[in-house]
């Protein structure tokens, strides 16, 4: 009997002392102070709006038919005026073509002339007569025909702007639809992005933003000239173009940056 006692004494003194730490465990934790929680920020920020800087016109003349270049008068970054030769195929024998066609034009002129002459002297049918003024209008077709491919011989700036890329050097041949030179205008830039369709409720033509640059990060007021008649359903985006009404630093064509909603919004 003495040997269950003295076992039972130990568990008893055991779970005392266990529950004595437990309990001074408890205290002490409870008189920790619980740290405050951090005050809870504002709804976060709208997600930046990527933009790319376009030129107001740009264009990539390329070849309409096959032909080797005879020179190549501008370079990269050269500004132009509208009407001026970019580049020129060798058309010299299509100029050859056609002064054959003057040629030959002038020579049924010349006997459509002495038909009606002699028509009037009864001395020529009616059916000489038709068939010389043919051969007159054949003839200034043929003229016509070199007259366009001759035009097609040389490279004109549609507008003033600047050479963006050459794509040819003299005595390169090309075929058709090889691009020759690409030219940007030198009007005012724009700048196009897809935004939050969301942002309809408040946009407008004629709203201004604000945004960044990227490579220069400067400074760029936008103002919205168009908005796109439709909502992507993928994206809810919606493609808007805008004016790059001022900025700070050179902006060129190419270049890409980033806008926010205004703050009021």
């Amino acid at each position: 009997m003495k040997r269950i006692a003295r076992p039972l004494g130990l568990l008893a003194l055991f779970l005392c002392v266990h529950g004595l730490g437990l309990g001074l465990g408890l205290q002490q934790a409870a008189a920790e102070p619980v740290p405050a929680r951090a005050p809870l920020q504002g709804a976060p920020t709208a997600a930046p709006v990527r933009f790319l800087v376009v030129a107001s016109q740009e264009s990539i003349l390329s070849a309409s038919v096959a032909g080797r270049f005879a020179k190549v008068p501008v370079q990269l970054g050269d500004s132009v005026r509208a009407g001026q030769v970019l580049a020129a195929f060798d058309c010299a024998e299509i100029q050859a073509r056609r002064d054959a066609a003057r040629a030959e034009a002038e020579a049924a002129r010349v006997q459509y002339e002495a038909k009606m002459k002699l028509q009037g002297l009864q001395s020529a049918a009616e059916v000489e007569v038709e068939l010389a003024a043919a051969n007159v209008n054949k003839a200034q077709s043929q003229i016509r025909i070199f007259d366009a491919q001759l035009a097609q011989c040389a490279f004109v700036a549609p507008f003033a702007g600047k050479v963006a890329r050459v794509h040819v050097k003299v005595g390169q041949g090309v075929n058709p639809g090889a691009p020759v030179v690409e030219l940007v205008g030198s009007g005012p830039l724009k700048a196009r992005m897809n935004v939050p369709s969301q942002w309809l409720a408040w946009l407008k033509p004629g709203e201004r933003l604000e945004g960044t640059v990227d490579e220069t990060g400067g400074a760029c007021g936008l103002k919205v000239t168009r908005v796109a008649g439709r909502v992507d359903a993928v994206s809810q985006t919606v493609e808007i173009e805008t004016e790059l009404a001022s900025a700070s630093g050179q902006v060129l064509p190419g270049m890409s940056g980033q806008v926010r909603a205004p703050v009021r919004r």
